[in-house]
């Protein structure tokens, strides 16, 4: 039942603390492109305001090297209480960087969600990466 394609929604942030955030994409935005330009636009801040919200939070250890990624996998409740975290296998942090951002995201919650109920995606996938 899982046959949809992600939209991810890319934007170039600079984030607190050297981290880039470089895509969200979550069942909403699977499949179909936004209905208007306010929708793409809401969608961006929204994607924004999860990201920011995560970076603050994130305190990169020494053992995270510049250049490695990884992306976390979010379930979130309808208000943004965060259900599950977990980072994804392919992940290139070690133990503790995938540690860290996992309690970045739950020390993050509640994540943004007044103000963008419309655009509200209760699973998210979120790259992380720090910059060369």
């Amino acid at each position: 039942m899982k046959t949809s394609l992600f939209l991810a929604l890319v934007l170039a942030l600079a984030l607190p603390h050297h981290v880039r955030a470089e895509a969200v994409t979550g069942k909403a935005a699977a499949g179909r492109m936004p209905a208007s330009a306010d929708d793409a636009a809401q969608r961006a801040a929204y994607a924004a305001a999860i990201r920011a919200k995560i970076a603050e939070q994130w305190a990169i250890g020494d053992s995270v090297l510049p250049g490695q990624r990884c992306r976390v996998a979010i379930v979130q409740l309808p208000g943004g209480a965060v259900a599950s975290v977990k980072a994804d296998t392919d992940c290139e942090f070690d133990a503790a960087g995938r540690a860290a951002l996992e309690r970045a995201v739950l020390r993050a919650q509640p994540l943004p969600y007044k103000g963008f109920e419309p655009v509200f995606d209760r699973a998210l996938r979120i790259e992380f990466s720090v910059p060369r």
